[in-house]
């Protein structure tokens, strides 16, 4: 467990307002009063930007949300999880410096317009005397210097013989940073996060099987007509219009494993008594606020580690090569000066 920020009070569990009996929401333990909130990944409770210290600036930019409670090991699945307390995600802002927007697939930028702005910006900063700076740039990409300047240091620098250098690449310190760090994200975190997709994968259509069995088809048409899963969280400023709502349990569990079979559950569940809201650890509310989109949340944030994980396991083979000619080109460097 972590200490709280100072501008954070201690963590309080009481959900409604003791005079007017309103729910109550965020570290203020206010109703809501429409200002914009933000809701945990971790307990499920919405908070305002405000209270947060957060910029109402930054609301596109946060991609999987933890309060300083959860992230503290107070509540959430870091006060299950010794060690392993969960931390915000935020998406890559755009480029320009005044936007703040997530950036696109593939881009360092929100759009097109924005990645020409923002070139167009460094051309206009670079300064030749006498001549006209951007048609001195157009120039350069132009054939055959512009084929001639990629073929430069395309076979990259020979490395040289362990008398002439020894221990080059095998003593130093960054480097092997690098390498260790490659080592660990193959050798097993890649694989975790792939293990946990392949686990929640089993166990939604373990829910989905539960459902169908409780109500028949377990699906439902969303305004533009297009069959979705039910159940969905949805932000408490954009709703997405439904045609047709049909009944589903929540299924929520924190282990995420199926406690028995499909037919099992539904023979015990037809059992329970109309006040029972949880069975053998899953969530059986046919309207659950409190885990709202569950799944597509932790598909989402399971997603988003994967692709980050690939994206490391592209980015540091090329840090490792720089690495290894920034020691070549020092030595070379050296040799020639003695």
């Amino acid at each position: 467990m972590v200490t709280l920020p100072d501008w954070c009070p201690a963590y309080s569990s009481r959900k409604k307002d003791v005079e007017t009996g309103e729910e109550v929401f965020c570290i203020c333990k206010k109703p809501d009063s429409g200002e914009l909130m933000v809701g945990c990944d971790g307990c499920d409770d919405w908070f305002h930007f405000s209270c947060l210290k957060m910029a109402k600036k930054y609301n596109e930019l946060v991609f999987s949300f933890y309060c300083p409670y959860c992230q503290a090991g107070i509540t959430g699945p870091g006060a299950h999880n010794d060690g392993k307390l969960p931390k915000t995600l935020w998406r890559r802002k755009c480029r320009v410096l005044d936007c703040f927007k997530p950036i696109a697939e593939n881009s360092k930028y929100c759009s097109e317009e924005h990645a020409v702005a923002f070139m167009r910006g460094l051309v206009d900063r670079v300064e030749i005397p006498g001549q006209d700076s951007s048609l001195v740039l157009r120039q350069m990409l132009q054939e055959p210097d512009f084929d001639h300047f990629k073929n430069l240091g395309r076979n990259g620098l020979p490395t040289p013989s362990a008398d002439l250098a020894p221990g080059l690449l095998t003593n130093d310190g960054t480097l092997q940073d690098l390498e260790a760090q490659l080592r660990e994200l193959r050798g097993g975190a890649k694989n975790g996060v792939e293990t946990q997709i392949e686990q929640l994968t089993q166990y939604s259509q373990w829910v989905q099987t539960v459902n169908d069995l409780l109500f028949g088809d377990n699906t439902q048409e969303n305004a533009n007509g297009d069959s979705a899963p039910a159940g969905g969280k949805t932000s408490r400023t954009r709703k997405r219009k439904q045609t047709v709502k049909r009944k589903a349990i929540c299924g929520y569990s924190s282990e995420l494993k199926a406690p028995c079979s499909a037919e099992d559950f539904v023979a015990e569940f037809k059992q329970l008594d109309s006040e029972s809201t949880e069975l053998k650890g899953v969530c059986c509310k046919l309207r659950c606020v409190r885990h709202s989109d569950w799944l597509g949340t932790r598909q989402t944030s399971l997603q988003f580690q994967l692709e980050s994980l690939q994206s490391s396991e592209q980015r540091l083979p090329l840090l490792i090569k720089i690495r290894q000619d920034q020691l070549k080109m020092q030595l070379y460097k050296h040799i020639t000066k003695a």
